[in-house]
């Protein structure tokens, strides 16, 4: 409960933030992400926000977006840091299109970022239990998204990112990449098998349970890591995405 009305004050102070700036172009502020999903992780998770205009937004709207974003990651608000902000056009999400761009802000950076195929697994978790700071009801902006387009999302996004992730050690030798990949490889094999999404807990538990008995120690380690511990399980872990990746469930 702490934790929840700390993240509800946080979500206020920014909301009257952005309302003050976007004005009349502002639609709605909505939440989805391990929070919607009931599976907040105060030391692992970040806060996914998703902010709808009216339309795209001019360069000197968005530098004053941007301004405010920074200065926010570096008050000491608590849990200021873990804001990801999208800012998506109202026309975006009726008409979807993984090429498009919009202002996006994690870890300290604002940038335009692309959509990518994964953002539409995001719209789906984000409709069917994205939570409204403010703005009308999620589900009467995002088009209904099937489990078959939720399922080829995922299949393309395999292929797009998770592909060129094998090489890319500068991100695989983390150990906490390496868990994210872990466990979200578990939540990939979960919708692809289910058609519904999971969070990466309850993903992993079902993937120890469900799937070659011979990952069950790597799944269980990445669940009970923790950001301070040594994890280094780089080759099992590119073993591990090769093995998602190869499973044709579709």
């Amino acid at each position: 409960m702490i934790i929840q009305n700390t993240i509800d004050d946080l979500l206020q102070q920014l909301l009257l933030k952005i309302q003050s700036i976007l004005s009349n172009q502002f639609v709605g502020m909505y939440i989805g992400g391990s929070i919607a999903n009931n599976s907040f992780n105060d030391e692992t998770s970040d806060i996914d926000c998703y902010i709808v205009m009216t339309a795209s937004l001019s360069k000197s709207v968005i530098h004053k977006i941007e301004e405010i974003h920074k200065k926010f990651y570096v008050s000491k608000i608590l849990y200021a840091k873990k804001i990801e902000a999208s800012y998506i056009p109202k026309h975006d999400l009726l008409n979807f299109n993984p090429s498009n761009i919009r202002p996006y802000f994690n870890e300290g950076n604002f940038f335009l970022a692309d959509y990518g195929s994964n953002f539409i697994i995001e719209l789906y978790m984000l409709r069917e239990k994205g939570i409204t700071i403010a703005g009308p009801d999620i589900k009467t902006l995002i088009k209904k998204i099937s489990v078959v387009d939720l399922k080829l999302a995922i299949q393309k996004n395999l292929d797009e990112y998770w592909k060129p992730v094998l090489n890319d050690l500068e991100k695989l030798k983390r150990n906490d990449y390496q868990v994210f990949a872990i466990l979200t490889m578990c939540r990939t094999l979960y919708t692809l098998e289910t058609g519904m999404i999971a969070s990466k807990t309850e993903a992993a538990q079902w993937a120890i349970k469900n799937i070659n008995p011979d990952w069950k120690d790597l799944i269980e380690k990445s669940l009970f890591w923790k950001p301070n511990q040594v994890f280094n399980r780089l080759e099992e872990t590119q073993q591990f995405i090769k093995y998602v990746i190869n499973r044709n469930i579709i």
